[in-house]
């Protein structure tokens, strides 16, 4: 796993995608890109700057905090009693530099603690405005307890960052879209990716986007480190150093196997997984194709079986018929139960001697 980058650094191999290694001359034909395929207007992003360079109430949302949670006006008493605060906060404001103090940028703009006020006994002792500073909103939220160990692991805040993704890499299941963004580093709730989904639903309508169904038929794409993906069915031969396990399996079907961690008859396990589980295959600049392949959660995720264990047998059944494996006389039928992603232990002498059979 990659190290945790220091300060604000982003560490291309910790969110793994590769929007950091973009210049201005990538950034500016996304731009012409997204004008041409119709999502926008040079209007409306001309329009959408303007806002973002608007910084709207930074100045009076210090003056009319909450007395209840912040110490601006309790503080302010105590060296200008009866004076009125306002005007001291815009004079703070005046003076900054109008941009972020990490960054530099002028969009979206925030008024943020130097010293924070978790460093304090009593939190309103940190609000004072010369303990005040711009940032904007991507390295305000950096800087929170929940996300300080996660700072600098992406480029974009998360609600670009998922339309970048979205866009960019463009993703053709929602699982594959969750998986991309905790690649990336994001932490939030799924429904963040469930309702950026919604981009997909309403481009696919038009014509502009593909999102994968049970009705479509995929090929299965073995990878050296025995990670599976699929694609969609065609013709053309399997990526480099990878191999077609299984051509045009329809979208509705189970994809059964069974693997073990050393080779041998040790820890052998059997594992099933609906197509729709199956991650696509996607370009991630430098980062292995495969990496896609881990379980959407905060912690990280885990492999996506067989990926690092050796794939001794395999088959494909529908959602009605009977896999058994033999000789242990073990069948599996209907739908997967549960998330087990951890397989079923199976007690073997021999793997070599394990088979499938679909009835």
């Amino acid at each position: 796993m990659a190290t945790e980058p220091l300060d604000d650094e982003i560490a291309p191999d910790a969110h793994g995608l590769y929007d950091a290694t973009w210049n201005e001359e990538r950034w500016r034909d996304l731009a012409y890109q997204l004008v041409a395929d119709g999502l926008v207007t040079w209007r409306e992003i001309a329009t959408t700057l303007l806002g973002e360079l608007n910084p709207p109430q930074v100045g009076t949302s210090i003056a009319s905090s909450d007395k209840s949670k912040f110490g601006f006006k309790r503080n302010h008493a105590t060296i200008h009693p009866g004076a009125s605060f306002m005007p001291y906060v815009m004079t703070w404001f005046y003076a900054t530099s109008g941009r972020c103090l990490d960054c530099g940028t002028r969009l979206d703009l925030q008024a943020d603690h130097v010293d924070g006020r978790e460093n304090h006994t009593d939190p309103m002792d940190a609000d004072w405005l010369d303990n005040m500073a711009l940032r904007c909103r991507r390295h305000n939220v950096a800087k929170r307890k929940s996300h300080v160990a996660r700072a600098g692991r992406t480029l974009l805040p998360a609600q670009q960052a998922l339309m970048w993704i979205l866009l960019e890499i463009k993703p053709v299941t929602m699982r594959d879209l969750a998986r991309l963004c905790r690649i990336y580093g994001m932490t939030m709730a799924d429904i963040r990716f469930q309702e950026a989904w919604a981009m997909a639903i309403w481009l696919e309508r038009e014509g502009h986007y593909r999102i994968a169904k049970d009705s479509d038929h995929y090929d299965l794409v073995l990878w050296p480190d025995n990670a599976v993906t699929r694609r969609f069915a065609t013709s053309d031969p399997a990526p480099d150093s990878a191999t077609i396990l299984a051509s045009a399996v329809a979208g509705d079907e189970i994809f059964c196997f069974f693997a073990s961690s050393d080779g041998t008859a040790t820890d052998v396990r059997f594992f099933q997984y609906p197509l729709i589980e199956i991650p696509f295959t996607y370009e991630l600049g430098d980062r292995r194709v495969t990496d896609i392949a881990i379980w959407p959660n905060q912690s990280g995720g885990s492999p996506l079986p067989p990926r690092n264990r050796a794939l001794h047998n395999w088959v494909v059944r529908r959602e009605n018929q009977v896999v058994q494996l033999s000789p242990t006389g073990v069948s599996f039928a209907g739908p997967p139960t549960g998330r087990t992603y951890g397989g079923t232990r199976l007690k073997v002498k021999d793997v070599r001697d394990l088979s499938l059979t679909v009835k």
